[in-house]
């Protein structure tokens, strides 16, 4: 029993990651897909979301990728190979469909420079130090755990969700951050250091679950109230 718990749960911390890697998706598409040449549709259209969890998959998956192919870890190998080449289209597309704005492009620039330098640091020093890919991939885990977390004060303020991605992102997130809390616990492996990352981002991305509902329905009562002032209005008239 207690071997067929374990062999499922390592299946789902192998494919979840994949899953989360490809859920940029949902905010990709709707802008790649776009059809209309009007500005206002256009802008409407744009990615909101800082870059963030593009930047730190990219960078993170990279880093675990050549150090799991050094040591021949091909089960942590495979997930990561498919993050870091979805990490990399994100990232790469994303300067041409962000919002026209020069913080998110100036974040993207900052970010990609920095994680190339840190890539290529990595690829450099893996035969020789094979643990410091490890070690910057794990502090890295920790930002791309929880990158709603910056924008969430935001989000809220402008009752804007597509701050902190997709729900589908978050939802993605959440749940392979659970499935590697329980894996790194007592309960079957446990290891500290994945046990805190992970920990962090169930927290965050509870919270930025959360934060949507609490925003839809503030967006919801807002156009209640707006209507029925129309419908007063119209009444009067």
């Amino acid at each position: 029993m207690m071997r067929t718990w374990t062999t499922f749960l390592n299946v789902l911390c192998t494919l979840l990651p994949i899953f989360t890697f490809a859920s940029p998706a949902t905010v990709f598409l709707p802008v790649l897909l776009i059809k209309s040449s009007t500005s206002n549709k256009q802008q409407n259209a744009m990615i909101e979301m800082p870059p963030l969890a593009l930047t730190t998959q990219m960078l993170q998956c990279f880093l675990f990728a050549i150090y799991a192919h050094h040591l021949h870890m091909w089960t942590l190998f495979i997930p990561n190979l498919a993050g870091f080449l979805l990490g990399f289209v994100w990232s790469t597309i994303y300067p041409f469909k962000v919002a026209s704005d020069g913080g998110l492009r100036l974040q993207w620039r900052i970010q990609y420079t920095i994680s190339i330098l840190l890539m290529m640091l990595g690829a450099l020093t893996i035969r020789t130090l094979p643990y410091l890919s490890s070690t910057i991939a794990a502090a890295v885990g920790v930002l791309m755990c929880t990158y709603p977390l910056p924008s969430m004060r935001q989000a809220y303020k402008e009752k804007n969700s597509n701050l902190m991605g997709s729900s589908v992102m978050n939802v993605a997130m959440f749940a392979t951050c659970l499935a590697w809390v329980v894996h790194s616990s007592w309960l079957v492996e446990y290891d500290i250091f994945v046990l805190v990352s992970n920990t962090s981002g169930v927290v965050v991305q509870g919270g930025a679950m959360i934060l949507r509902a609490i925003i839809a329905r503030r967006t919801q009562v807002i156009a209640q109230a707006e209507n029925a002032e129309l419908s007063a209005s119209t009444s009067l008239l």
